[in-house]
């Protein structure tokens, strides 16, 4: 009786399980279907596939792009570092342009502004063929009017390709990166700053508990461990939490470096730090302060950038370790 219980037990778990993949496979479709029916109600101003080039005009400045190889250039400079996502994102915005109303048999196109657009964003293909996108007027909700060139009708569209194409060159610039670390990866750091250095070398006591110990100058004498890592520690994670906050010349020559104070920095940090099993070292030269910007111009070794970084995370990094 027990053997035909369990037996039972297990054809019934069977049928569950096949009456719950069942219902499982019926919603997936009937979801796939009701997604497949919306996107077929949908119209598109656009549907272009391969885009091989985009240009816009801005207050009659002509922004242009091309794709080579895979990757986007600047056309009127191909050292300019063009932000590939941002691109790749003003390019999906244009090439399948959602219309919200079409408006075919409504006013004329003076009456939504596209008889004198404030926007004409041209989308080339691979095929050479060119599709010209007109943005007008704005409506009291945020939304633009927007037409084909060489077509009468026009369309409601959201504000999207509107704000991809309201930014300068500069907005399509990719900053420099410093590396994805965590302050407890860096293993040594040297600071100098009028005339000084400073040197600190770290040591790992107990990984799995994370204790370390700070040396100044050297690790072989036990005179020059710290009494206190915090000061330390929290160097270590202000220098890995630095970031670019602006780039302000991309394409820097020897003779420009004065006006920025890197022909002869004020300070240099240099760490060194450990990734996927390897010692890397990292360098930042710190220039003059920008009062302006609220921000010091620096630039990292051998770099042709000149970036800018807030004041108070490079101070931090300069003065943290002082009590050490």
């Amino acid at each position: 009786m027990k053997k035909k219980g369990l037996i039972y037990g297990i054809i019934a778990l069977v049928i569950l399980c096949i009456i719950y993949g069942g219902v499982t496979l019926y919603l997936e479709h009937s979801q796939k279907k009701e997604e497949q029916k919306k996107e077929a109600e949908k119209t598109y101003v656009t549907n272009l596939a391969d885009v091989a080039a985009i240009s816009y005009d801005k207050d009659g400045q002509e922004l242009s792009f091309t794709k080579k190889d895979g990757v986007w250039n600047y056309d009127g400079d191909p050292l300019f570092p063009v932000k590939q996502t941002k691109l790749d994102s003003f390019v999906s915005t244009a090439s399948k342009l959602e219309a919200l109303r079409n408006l075919e048999g409504g006013d004329g196109l003076r009456a939504y502004g596209l008889d004198k657009p404030v926007r004409k964003i041209h989308v080339t293909g691979k095929d050479g063929n060119e599709t010209v996108i007109y943005l007008g007027n704005t409506t009291e909700d945020g939304n633009y009017y927007a037409m084909i060139e060489g077509e009468n009708t026009p369309y409601l569209i959201s504000s999207a390709l509107y704000n991809a194409t309201d930014g300068e060159l500069h907005d399509f610039m990719e900053l420099e990166e410093f590396p994805a670390i965590a302050g407890k990866d860096i293993k040594t750091i040297t600071i100098t700053q009028n005339g000084n250095t400073r040197h600190f070398i770290k040591k790992t006591i107990d990984e799995k508990k994370g204790t370390v110990e700070w040396y100044k100058d050297s690790a072989d004498s036990p005179d020059n461990k710290q009494k206190d890592n915090s000061a330390l520690n929290v160097l270590a994670d202000s220098l890995s939490s630095l970031k670019v906050k602006d780039c302000v010349n991309y394409k820097v020559t020897e003779q420009e470096l004065t006006q920025y104070g890197l022909d002869q920095p004020a300070a240099q940090i240099t760490y060194t730090y450990e990734k996927n099993g390897k010692e890397e070292t990292f360098q930042l030269s710190v220039g003059a302060l920008n009062n302006e910007a609220g921000s010091y111009y620096t630039r990292t070794k051998d770099s042709k950038k000149i970036n800018e970084i807030e004041k108070e995370s490079i101070e931090k990094c300069l003065n943290v370790d002082k009590k050490a």
